[in-house]
């Protein structure tokens, strides 16, 4: 889901008012979602986008006067996108039409639907509001779950009642937008992937030890000592109730410390402008080089070096926000 740079940003403005709902559609098929765009009373449509797309997920900013937007049965029949996106409402009411009912949405709450079904939202006073996609595979491995079969709504605002995730959640969009700098956006990627673990998945058994396994262990992947028996302690379990919590999923902790260490990696080695290859295993808590190029090689069919090295020939630099 995303475009093909790590930042976009898109506006109507400066384009004649015939074009800009076609303009509209045609940004948002290619960074984010493929709808249908209608103005309300015939208004010249004033939106803009800010996207950062990150290796799995896409954030946005959007702002834009008052319209409505559709995702049809064609537009998914047509589409290779397919997952959950997250609206995270800051200024405007919304109203979500599904098949099985309707939602207002109001600012300071975030609705989760799922974009392979047909919905409809309207924005009669305008809208400003930041976006989250993630894919289906990927949701359903951080959140051991199906995507939702009704929208949630969560409320993300920084009160009492609301959702500690969810305003984290934000938060992290709301920065990462303000600065989307190339080398922190792997560290960015984990970060939304635990929040979004803490806020959905199921509650309770093994499923809820994993996930707390799996968000501390993101959180302190650059501490080389990691161990089973480090990481039990810390969620507050014993090693070999820990150690079935995994084996329910088909894995080990070791295995997936050592799986998260280089799924990050490889994050950073991908994008331009990374750190040199022994920073990286260092950053990702590989106490050896050496060690870290094998199974680097094992895990992604080439050294460390060479991804770096094609991710800076090939990738474009990323612009400065300041800069529109």
């Amino acid at each position: 889901m995303g475009g093909d740079r790590a930042y976009q940003h898109f506006s109507t403005r400066g384009f004649a008012s015939v074009e800009r709902r076609e303009l509209w559609e045609h940004h948002n098929a290619r960074a984010l979602l493929p709808l249908g765009v209608r103005s309300i009373d015939g208004a010249v449509l004033e939106a803009s986008e800010d996207n950062v797309r990150l290796t799995n997920l896409t954030f946005a900013r959007v702002h834009a006067s008052p319209h409505v937007v559709e995702r049809t049965a064609n537009h998914i029949a047509q589409s290779t996108v397919d997952g959950v996106a997250l609206f995270f409402s800051l200024a405007g009411d919304a109203f979500f039409y599904h098949q099985d009912g309707v939602h207002l949405q109001r600012p300071g709450t975030l609705l989760v639907c799922d974009v392979s079904q047909p919905f409809l939202r309207g924005f009669a006073h305008g809208l400003q509001e930041f976006v989250l996609t993630v894919p289906r595979r990927v949701f359903e491995d951080v959140t051991e779950s199906s995507l939702p079969r009704e929208p949630l709504v969560r409320s993300f605002a920084d009160v009492p009642g609301g959702d500690t995730h969810a305003a984290a959640l934000a938060r992290l969009v709301r920065r990462t937008l303000a600065e989307p700098t190339a080398d922190s956006l792997a560290a960015t990627e984990d970060s939304a992937l635990e929040l979004l673990r803490m806020m959905l998945a199921p509650a309770g058994g093994a499923g809820a030890h994993r996930a707390g396994a799996i968000a501390w262990i993101r959180r302190n992947l650059g501490d080389p000592s990691i161990s089973v028996t480090v990481v039990a302690d810390a969620v507050g379990v014993s090693e070999r109730t820990l150690a079935r919590a995994f084996a329910a999923s088909g894995g080990t902790v070791a295995r997936t410390i050592l799986d998260l260490r280089l799924e990050r990696a490889h994050r950073i080695l991908s994008r331009p402008g990374s750190p040199a290859v022994q920073e990286v295993a260092v950053a990702c808590g590989f106490v050896s080089a050496s060690h870290f190029s094998r199974v680097f090689r094992e895990r992604f069919g080439q050294p460390p070096a060479a991804v770096a090295a094609s991710a800076a020939h090939s990738a474009p630099r990323m612009p400065d926000p300041a800069i529109r």
